[in-house]
């Protein structure tokens, strides 16, 4: 069920807002942390880690699940810097158990903890509870969040939030490919030049090996060739072309592939429906 703190999200971040003549604008914008919260990262970032646990088991009121999460990092730090044998114990046996209770209303706490200089040591698991969380971040309400997080957050919360953003990306894409029409919101945000340029970007800060011989794939080979931005671009489809053919005349190798996914995309929409547009299947 929906904490509460996402109730707030999808109140103040997700369609309800920018009421221009004749679209809504998404907010980008993630909910605010919780005064405990804010007090647990305090104390965690001065390195006090017995206190984390002092005002986590201290906490009565948790309605976003931070609890667990605050207390992983606090003993995988005792563990990691004094050795403390319970906390290695911990570390291990809770780790499985942790990862797979990591849910969208832990990104803020859970972003601000990955992004501490003294966690570094710990990247493979921060890792895999970031993708985890943005992963069950599917729902529309969420999307403020990821689009904010796409934006404002490190390169590897930016990554992360991609995968999350390819979600909700393909659910809309599944509805003009099922005959249906995109809503004016979803049009809107879709087409937001803010979200292409990021995405733009993105995808050209690692080159993929396959970019330089993407055209000599056959296109069911491309189409799962590149994943991250090029995927998510692609379901973005014709949108997105300005922007990459821009970028690719500036000698951005990946955006030169992602435009060979964006035209497959749209060759398959249009053989399914010939008189679709991006956004519609009907073309109205």
């Amino acid at each position: 069920m929906t904490p509460r703190f996402w109730m707030i999200a999808l109140l103040s971040s997700l369609l309800l807002v920018c009421l221009a003549p004749s679209s809504w604008a998404v907010q980008w914008a993630e909910p605010p942390l919780l005064d405990w919260e804010q007090e647990a990262l305090t104390v965690f970032d001065r390195n006090d880690y017995d206190g984390v646990i002092e005002l986590v088991n201290a906490q009565r009121n948790d309605p976003n699940h931070n609890g667990h999460l605050l207390l992983y990092f606090a003993h995988a730090q005792k563990y990691y810097l004094e050795r403390d044998r319970n906390s290695a114990l911990y570390y291990k046996q809770h780790y499985a158990t942790t990862e797979n209770r990591m849910q969208a209303a832990n990104l803020p706490v859970l972003t601000r903890l990955v992004a501490m200089p003294q966690l570094e040591w710990n990247k493979k698991v921060n890792k895999r509870f970031l993708d985890k969380a943005f992963e069950n971040a599917q729902g529309e309400e969420y999307l403020g969040a990821l689009l904010y997080y796409l934006d404002q957050g490190s390169p590897d919360v930016s990554n992360a939030a991609i995968g999350g953003l390819s979600k909700i990306l393909a659910a809309k894409r599944a509805i003009v490919m099922n005959g249906g029409s995109l809503s004016s919101a979803d049009r809107s945000w879709i087409s937001d030049p803010k979200m292409i340029k990021l995405l733009v970007k993105r995808a050209g800060e690692n080159a993929s090996p396959v970019a330089g011989f993407m055209a000599k794939l056959p296109a069911m080979a491309r189409k799962h060739a590149m994943g991250g931005a090029p995927a998510c671009l692609a379901l973005v489809e014709e949108p997105a072309l300005p922007f990459l053919q821009e970028a690719a005349a500036m000698g951005n190798a990946n955006a030169a592939a992602t435009i060979t996914l964006v035209k497959d995309a749209r060759g398959e929409r249009l053989g399914k429906h010939p008189n679709s547009t991006w956004y519609s299947a009907t073309g109205k």
